[in-house]
This record gives structure tokens, C-alpha cells and sequence, in this order.
């Protein structure tokens, strides 16, 4: 295992520091001045630094981790030292006594929820690899062999097969396609990985891997093929007994991703504590006309996956209905509904959309895994049938409550691919910094009610 990132190391640190503050609190009486808070964070960050605690932290065992965390209290000690000598003992009044619990508490908790973080961690990379969706593109005198190297591949993967050269051939239990249906059925099914495997001397593989990487799909292909050069990255890759190489125009790390999951479920908390507060108001307003208070909606979400996905209802209880017949009015260019002064907007609904209040109960949505706090906006199941296999891109990654659509002023935005190079902008450029950014730039335009209509 790689060495903990920098984007993994700074939460760690905040979490530790939060826990050391808690434990000076408790152990000094629950009295703590801002000159002594200041002074704990340094003292904080220059222990957990000189100490490497942060380092090979999701490899490491309970012993290490424990280790770590006392080489991490022993630079602490010295440093607190330092400080008290510095300013002759006048910053912590009390006895060592006191000094004593602060610490022995905060190596012991610190040490506690590590455990907790590295566990919360593996599980969460381990339902990443659950459901996997690979499509095998290959020829009729290899596709036995390839079903057998990948008997062992991750637990949960769903496998969907097109023999090029056999239209009529079927595997019992796989859904098989048509090699004239590769690009449509891509496009319009849940795929998270193609693999490709074919004699490179008889097939032009270089075409089949350019247009799966339009689609934003990673492309897996074996070794020996690889007398091209395509516009994306290359990882090797083990697939089963087999050697791949993968081609991808983005390749995230685990821990990234992971860390990006931790970061929605405590948002999601925060979010749906707010969105009850909310409710208690809003639910008796919304529902004033007879519907209910929640609207849900099938969706599609990573890759093509369809999910159910909840806003407080602003539209009439018949707006589905009515949508057809305001299609004439939509201002939006190519795979997206959008109407100026939409006459399915209740008055409730269009006080609660100007202030973004309607998009609370998505903060489910992200505590289920189905979306993330930030991301590309999910479509309907119609709009998504429209889509291209360039458009199909903005799903290669979990779609978000909010993204670079919605703080880049989209009420001005009239023609869907211009959503469509913000998201894959988004998507190519993605760090766990990039959504703190969004999000913070979020706040700033739901406050000012900005881009919302």
C-alpha cells in the first residue's frame, strides 16, 4: 500500500486535533482560553508531523497504528515542554497531574477511532467492489478461456459478453449482444469496465478502445495488443490469472475515493439533521394542495445505474403529466428539460427552489450511496435514453447535490453540452480539494440566491 496521501493526511490531523482539544478541555477543569487553543494546534501539528503518524495509515496494523500513536504523544510531551519553558509555565496554570489525563485520553482515543477510521475505510473499499459491471468484448475461440481467468475477479461482478464474431452465439447465464449493438447497448446500460480481448492482428482494437473512452469507461485490454497510442492514461491491471492494461481518461485512487465517501456521510448527517429542521416548517406548506410532501423520481446514476432520488415536491401533483405538453417551450439545447417561468411551480415550490430548500432530502441520496455531495447532476430516465456516447461521459462518475453546473451560473446555460463539458471538466480535473472548493462556493450561491430559478 502506497503511502497515506496528502489529501488523507490533513482530515487525520483535524480529527487527532479535535480529539486533543477534548481531552485538554476535559482535563483542565472544562476551562481552555483561545491563547492556550492556538498553542495546543501547533504543538498538535508539529507532533503529528515530526512522528509520521500520518503515514502508511490505512496499511498498518493495531500494534503499529498503537505505536505510531505513542511516538506521536512522546513528540507532544517534548514540544508541550518547549512551550511551557518558553512562556515560563503561565499558559497552563494546573499541576502535571492534569497534564497527565490530557494526554494518557488523547493517545487512547486517538488510537480508538484510527481503528474505527481504518475499519470504516476497508468497508467502504469493499463495497466499492461489489457490483461491478464488466462488458467482455472477444471472439468465439477465446471466450471460454477468458470466463475461466476471471472465475476468481472480485466478489459481486456482473458480466455481460459480445462475441464479435458470432452474432448467434450464447453463454448460459450472460447476457450476450450483437457486435453491431456494442456502442448503443454501452451507452444505454450499466457498464464499469470493458475488457477487450482480440487477436489485435485481424481486429482494430484501437477503435473499439476509443469509443469506450468517450463514453468516460474504463478499457482493459492484454498485453500484447498494444501496438497503439490512445489519448488516455494506461494502468496495468490484474483481471483474475489475466494481465490487462486499462486505458481510462481518469484513474482515481482508492483511498481518494474512499476518503470522498467519508466525507459524504458526515455531510449527509449534517445535511439531513438540517433538512428535519427544515420539514417541520416546510412538509405542512407542500402539502397544502393535497400531494406529499416528498417527491421521488427514478433517476440514473453512475454509469447507468437507476436510483430513486428525493426533493421536497415545488411542482403540482400532475406535473409529469404536463411536461409533454410544455416540451414546445423547453429552453434547453439537447438531453435536458428546461422551461422559464415553468407553470407546474406551486408558490411554496418557488420560494423553496430559489433558496435551494427543495434539494434537502438528497442528503439521503448521499447517505445511501446513490449520490455524492458534489458531482454531476443526475438525469431523468428520458433524458438519459437521448444520450450520445460522448454524453454518457458526465456518469462515469456518482452524480452530486451540487458541481460546476450550479455554481457557474445555470440559469444562463441553454444548450445541454455546455453542462456536458463543465461535468467532464469536472470529472478529468476531480480532487477531494476541487469539491471542498464547490462546496464553499456552493454555500455563496445558495446565500445569495444566485443561479437558481
Amino acid at each position: 500500500m502506497q503511502r497515506f496521501s496528502e489529501s488523507g493526511k490533513i482530515p487525520m490531523l483535524v480529527v487527532q486535533l479535535i480529539i486533543v482539544y477534548l481531552s485538554f478541555w476535559f482535563a483542565y477543569g472544562f476551562a481552555i482560553d483561545r491563547i492556550q487553543i492556538v498553542l495546543i494546534s501547533l504543538i498538535h501539528i508539529i507532533a503529528y508531523y515530526m512522528s509520521g503518524t500520518g503515514t502508511n495509515f490505512i496499511s498498518r496494523g493495531r500494534v503499529e497504528d498503537l505505536l505510531h500513536t505513542i511516538k506521536y504523544s512522546i513528540y507532544f510531551v517534548i514540544t508541550f515542554q518547549v512551550v511551557l519553558l518558553i512562556f515560563e509555565d503561565t499558559l497552563f496554570r494546573s499541576n502535571h497531574w492534569n497534564f497527565f489525563i490530557a494526554e494518557v485520553t488523547a493517545v487512547l482515543f486517538i488510537w480508538l477511532v484510527n481503528l474505527g477510521c481504518r475499519k470504516l475505510f476497508n468497508k467502504l473499499l469493499a463495497l466499492k467492489a461489489k457490483d461491478n459491471r464488466l462488458f467482455i468484448v472477444t471472439t468465439k475461440s477465446r471466450i471460454e478461456k477468458t470466463l475461466q481467468q476471471l472465475e476468481n475477479y472480485k466478489e459481486g461482478i456482473i458480466v455481460s459478453v459480445s462475441v464479435v464474431d458470432d452474432a448467434q452465439y450464447e453463454i448460459p447465464g450472460i447476457q450476450t449482444v450483437s457486435a453491431e449493438e456494442i456502442v448503443n447497448y454501452v451507452t444505454k446500460e450499466v457498464v464499469d469496465q470493458v475488457l477487450i480481448n482480440l487477436p489485435s492482428d485481424k481486429y482494430l482494437v484501437f477503435d473499439y478502445i476509443s469509443q469506450f473512452e468517450t463514453m468516460g469507461i474504463p478499457v482493459a485490454i492484454s498485453i500484447q495488443a498494444l501496438e497503439f497510442n490512445t489519448n488516455g492514461y494506461k494502468t496495468i491491471q490484474q483481471l483474475g490469472t489475466m494481465s490487462t492494461v486499462t486505458f481510462s481518461t481518469t484513474f482515481y485512487r482508492n483511498r481518494d475515493v474512499v476518503l470522498k465517501r467519508m466525507i459524504d456521510i458526515l455531510g449527509s448527517l449534517v445535511g439531513l439533521f438540517i433538512c428535519g429542521l427544515a420539514g417541520i416548517i416546510l412538509v405542512p406548506l407542500i402539502k397544502r394542495d393535497g400531494g406529499p410532501a416528498i417527491f421521488a423520481q427514478e433517476r440514473v446514476g453512475t454509469n447507468g445505474r437507476k436510483f430513486k432520488f428525493y426533493k421536497f415536491r415545488s411542482m403540482r401533483v400532475d406535473a409529469e403529466e404536463l411536461k409533454a405538453s410544455l416540451m414546445k417551450d423547453n429552453t434547453m439545447e439537447g438531453g435536458m428539460f428546461k422551461v422559464e417561468n415553468d407553470p407546474r411551480i406551486t408558490p411554496i415550490g418557488r420560494i423553496i427552489r430559489k433558496t435551494s430548500l427543495d434539494e434537502l432530502p438528497q442528503f439521503w441520496n448521499v447517505l445511501k450511496g446513490d449520490m455524492s455531495l458534489v458531482g454531476t447532476r443526475p438525469p431523468t430516465v428520458d433524458e438519459y435514453k437521448t444520450y450520445t456516447p460522448q454524453q454518457k461521459k458526465r456518469l462515469s462518475f456518482k452524480p452530486g447535490i451540487t458541481g460546476l453546473w450550479q455554481i457557474s451560473g445555470r440559469s444562463n446555460i441553454k444548450n445541454f453540452d455546455d453542462v456536458v463539458k463543465l461535468d467532464v471538466a469536472y470529472i478529468d480535473e476531480w480532487t477531494i480539494w476541487k469539491d471542498i472548493e464547490i462546496l464553499i462556493k456552493t454555500i455563496k450561491v445558495v446565500l445569495k440566491k444566485e443561479g437558481a430559478e
